[in-house]
């Protein structure tokens, strides 16, 4: 099994990250609109949506909205909350190496959603799919972290606990990788148990010639999600606009 088909169907992944703040889905929908008006633009596939964070926002805000996951548990909870909320969002459990045979007016893939394979082959093909999967002047947004702040700024361990349950963290960069190890124990737990996180450190160069092999014209790049510009010494973000040749 992938570190990421592992990790992302643990429970304890969803209490690790439960705080990731909905004010920055928000703000990140803001930019989304000014880049890809639903008027315009109204059907989005969120790729590797999650647990449907953004999905569920931008539902919210008029587009007709398919996400997207590799985890079971992720695209369960998603579909419980757009229930919830009566959202006609289509949450689909699937590999982003595999594409849809639909089209999109705009396809999505935020928040580091992006670098889980080895081979870089493997990555550069699902920016091929996504090329794949959108219309005739399509538009594409990629969310990376920036990978010459994250290798400048490294935190190599930190720790705390949340609700009777201990975590260390442990990140080192090493082969083109950020590689992170999540370690949990406490009394709600039988045993430690141990997950692993690593994401390929692609810089704006190396998306330059994928999206351009993948028929793909960068329009603009953002370096926050209030559409600040991307400076490659400070900027947390590497916000990509592409659209479709054509």
């Amino acid at each position: 099994m992938s570190w990421f088909e592992d990790w992302f169907d643990s429970p304890l992944y969803e209490k690790l990250y439960a705080n990731r703040n909905m004010d920055e889905a928000e703000q990140l929908a803001d930019l989304i609109e000014k880049e890809i008006p639903k008027n315009s633009n109204p059907s989005l596939l969120d790729l590797g949506c999650g647990r449907g964070r953004h999905s569920i926002t931008l539902a919210e805000r008029g587009y007709r909205v398919t996400g997207v996951d590799l985890s079971e548990e992720a695209i369960a909870k998603a579909n419980r909350i757009a229930s919830e909320k009566k959202l006609p969002i289509d949450f689909i459990s699937g590999d982003m190496r595999d594409p849809l045979e639909k089209k999109f007016d705009a396809i999505l893939n935020l928040f580091t959603t992006f670098g889980y394979f080895l081979e870089d082959e493997e990555n550069a093909r699902v920016i091929e799919n996504i090329s794949g999967m959108l219309k005739p002047n399509g538009i594409v947004l990629i969310d990376f972290f920036n990978a010459h702040l994250v290798e400048k700024t490294l935190i190599k361990e930190e720790s705390g606990s949340f609700k009777e349950l201990n975590f260390k963290i442990e990140r080192k960069i090493e082969d083109g990788m950020v590689f992170k190890k999540i370690n949990f124990s406490g009394p709600t737990l039988s045993k430690e148990v141990e997950y692993l996180e690593r994401v390929k450190l692609y810089d704006l160069n190396w998306f330059k010639k994928v999206l351009f092999d993948s028929g793909l014209n960068l329009e603009r790049v953002y370096g926050d999600y209030t559409g600040g510009h991307f400076e490659v010494e400070n900027s947390p973000r590497l916000i990509m606009i592409s659209s479709k040749k054509g």
